[in-house]
């Protein structure tokens, strides 16, 4: 829109012969240069993404992005008429500039629109952009957010805060961990600013971002064609995506504050596996360096740990993983000394203004801090956690990595203070760890467990958690918000201290609590349990009846599960999504935060209220199969009261899924098996499709080296029958040729009168109909060079 005064004032520019131009450049990006020497760029990185860089005159931009991965790739179509630029690009961008006052128009549909005005505000050494938006809708995302799923409304600060036993409702937990300068809009779209700096963002209109940054700040807009889905295709595509797992992540692991022996450790194990469960992880918290002091010395407790190297090897030949702790700090006061006067005497800590190290002080001691945007401090601590992997070690714990505690007087090597280079050190304390394995273990996969950073953290494979939360049900509370937020932000992996971390001392044990928790860690990211004290499952004997088969539950979902790695690898698309995650400009499930899809076909409403043993459940759009009962059915929109004993989880499955499980029992994901599938399906009138995901399950690089296979599923139901065709495309060594398949086929009405395999009758006795379950069940062998094709009349 142009006022008369506006207007006024182009027609004085353009009689003077002044008025500004825009100039474009190789039909991907326009440029303009107001009057008063404000320069505005426009650059097409996708055709669904675009790039605005504002800067006034005298300063420079930075030449490489930061929060986001560089590149410029889109297509466009350019225009110009007096005082306007205009670019198209080929997703339906739509920018116009105005080269006058240098405002920025975004438009890519309705509801999908913001305005820039132009004005980059210095004062107080910080600096301002306002972007209004248009349509009413919902915000979500902006990193690790806990109070509500919901942000607008909110002031959110970008720097990132450890929140030691925290619970629901508490007002600190709008700003947690891991802070991003970014969010999503209900109505398809995203804004994400290249920023690291401490900074706020008010959730307004405008949306107001103040930022602490010496350099200008560019920010991105993302057109996601209407659904959360489609934008997250596109954030990953900017900000980076993770590397598949390494397999075993995806088991269970146990965790506690700490083991601190050898003996301890492996007794821990033991038990575990005489009670029979499975498992592929164990982590040990600081003691593994002896006591809290010794940080920093990053060297077995040879006391404590005589034989760790045996240890080591003797549980990865029991499918056990080995994690260890590493902070950001190195203390003088324990038997890091050694290591903190080698590091001070070559300037490799976090200096101060004299350029000596910057004295840090932490619960448990004084001490520096690793300055990780040294290039030199970078390799010191490379060459340790390659010498620790070489020993053995099966992945990374990266603790206190805010960092916790950040002296703001404190200058890095990158000349940067501490404010504006906080929220960054994450990211590259994990590019140490992710850069090591790159070069020295190129044939490993990477799992580091870190609970600070910012904007494109995942692209170091990181897998985060929501830290020290409360072992009560306000700590419980919060967990799906947090998940669902993180996850939209890019971190598919983000989980929990499963059971509670910060005991309460007036209430350290619930056991309805430790199992209320445990069905929401089986259906999250990375199920590892983590406490002060009675972590470890065994520790309920009244409710193993309970824990232990949750626990090989996690197991038998490993083919769905692993295909939703898949997912994230390759699209982008986070673990855990909320309800409208598929709705175009949807904001009804806004409140719903005790329920997520896992996955597009699975409902998971965990019971989260102390004593409750029925909830109220909401259903997305679609039909809905209860797992538990698949005789009972739900409408999208319903709202029920279901009932949910301690021992039931509530769990649906979207009507024409198809569900892949490992129906077998497992010590560890060693024992997992890709010749042998149960096939799931619940038919619905119409086609549905689905694609299992496949490889060697170790080689990092198998999705880039094409070394995997697809196994697609289109199932087709009808008044006449039922119909599935299966085909595989793609190989990797080791594949197997011929799979076992157990087929379960859900809400049959009734004995079918035959079941055909490629145009051949199976022999009456070869299937089996279950008319109290409405199930019919069969097993068939099938070579996977060959398509296969099953009626069912």
């Amino acid at each position: 829109m142009k006022f008369k005064g506006q207007i006024t004032a182009i027609a004085t520019l353009v009689l003077a012969g002044v008025i500004p131009h825009c100039a474009i450049a190789q039909s991907k990006e326009i440029s303009v240069q107001t009057p008063g020497g404000q320069h505005v760029r426009v650059s097409a990185v996708s055709d669904n993404i675009i790039k605005v860089s504002n800067w006034n005159a005298g300063e420079t931009l930075p030449e490489t992005a930061t929060s986001v991965l560089n590149g410029q790739c889109g297509t466009v179509s350019s225009s110009t008429a007096p005082g306007i630029c205009v670019m198209t690009t080929g997703g339906g961008i739509v920018v116009r500039v105005d080269s006058l006052t240098g405002s920025v128009d975004i438009s890519a549909g309705p509801k999908r629109s913001v305005s820039d005005n132009g004005l980059r505000t210095l004062a107080g050494g910080q600096r301002r952009l306002e972007l209004s938006t248009v349509g009413e809708g919902s915000f979500y995302g902006a990193g690790e957010r806990g109070y509500s799923f919901n942000i607008a409304g909110d002031t959110l600060v970008m720097y990132n805060k450890q929140n030691y036993g925290y619970t629901a409702g508490e007002e600190r937990i709008r700003q947690m961990n891991i802070t991003m300068p970014l969010f999503l809009s209900s109505n398809g779209y995203a804004v994400v600013f290249d920023d690291f700096a401490a900074a706020s963002m008010i959730m307004s209109n405008p949306i107001v971002y103040t930022s602490e940054s010496r350099s200008p700040i560019s920010y991105y807009f993302i057109n996601g064609a209407g659904s959360l889905a489609s934008v997250t295709r596109e954030l990953s595509a900017l900000t980076g995506r993770q590397k598949l797992p390494p397999f075993w992540a995806l088991g269970y692991i146990t965790s506690k504050y700490g083991y601190h022996t050898q003996q301890e450790t492996l007794g821990v194990v033991d038990t575990l596996k005489r009670a029979g469960y499975p498992l592929d992880g164990i982590v040990l918290d600081l003691y593994w360096y002896g006591k809290e002091e010794d940080m920093g010395r990053l060297a077995w407790d040879q006391q404590q740990w005589p034989d760790h190297k045996k240890m080591l090897a003797d549980l990865k030949e029991h499918g056990v993983n080995t994690v260890i702790i590493s902070q950001p700090y190195i203390l003088r006061n324990g038997r890091g000394l050694e290591n903190y006067n080698e590091l001070a005497s070559k300037g490799l800590l976090v200096k101060d203004s004299t350029g000596g190290p910057q004295e840090v002080k932490i619960w448990v001691g004084e001490g520096g801090m690793f300055d990780v945007s040294n290039p030199d401090t970078r390799s010191w601590l490379s060459e340790r956690y390659k010498a620790l992997t070489l020993e053995g070690v099966g992945g990374w714990w990266g603790d206190l990595g805010e960092p916790e505690v950040h002296p703001e007087t404190g200058i890095h090597a990158n000349g940067l203070s501490a404010r504006e280079y906080h929220n960054l050190y994450g990211n590259d304390w994990s590019s140490v760890i992710s850069d090591l394995f790159a070069s020295e273990f190129p044939d490993r996969r990477l799992m580091t467990m870190m609970r600070g950073g910012t904007t494109g953290l995942q692209r170091y494979s990181v897998y985060p958690w929501s830290t020290d939360v409360s072992r009560s049900w306000g700590g419980l509370q919060p967990q799906i918000t947090i998940m669902l937020n993180s996850g939209l932000s890019g971190l598919g992996y983000m989980s929990h201290d499963v059971g509670g971390f910060a005991i309460d001392p007036d209430a350290p044990y619930d056991p309805e609590l430790y199992v209320r928790w445990l069905q929401l860690g089986t259906f999250s990211p990375i199920l590892r349990t983590h406490a002060q004290a009675t972590a470890e499952p065994y520790n309920y004997p009244d409710q193993q009846h309970i824990i232990l088969p949750l626990i090989k539950e996690r197991y038998r979902w490993l083919p769905y599960n692993y295909t939703l790695a898949y997912e994230n690898a390759s699209q982008g698309l986070p673990l855990v999504r909320p309800l409208n995650f598929y709705s175009s400009g949807s904001d009804r499930f806004d409140d719903i935060t005790d329920e997520y899809l896992w996955g597009r076909d699975i409902l998971v409403a965990p019971v989260m209220t102390q004593g409750a043993t029925r909830r109220s459940i909401v259903f997305p759009d679609g039909l809905w199969v209860d797992y538990n009962n698949p005789g009972r059915l739900y409408n999208g929109g319903d709202t029920i009261t279901y009932p949910a004993p301690l021992e039931v989880l509530p769990l649906f499955v979207r009507a024409g899924a198809i569900i892949p499980q490992a129906d077998y029992g497992m010590q560890s994901t060693e024992d997992y098996r890709t010749d042998r599938y149960t096939i799931n399906y619940y038919p619905y009138l119409g086609k549905s499709e689905y694609t299992l995901f496949e490889d060697d399950r170790k080689s990092p690089g198998s999705l880039d080296e094409g070394a995997y296979s697809l196994i697609n599923f289109t199932g087709e139901a009808s008044i006449e029958g039922i119909n599935l065709d299966i085909s595989s495309q793609g190989t990797y060594p080791g594949a197997p040729k011929v799979k076992d398949l157990t087929f379960r086929i859900h809400l049959v009405d009734g004995d079918p009168s035959s079941v055909s395999v490629d145009g051949h009758k199976l022999k009456r006795g070869a299937w089996k109909f279950d008319r109290s379950e409405s199930m019919l069940t069969f097993k068939i062998k099938w070579n996977v060079d060959k398509p296969l094709a099953i009626h069912i009349r």
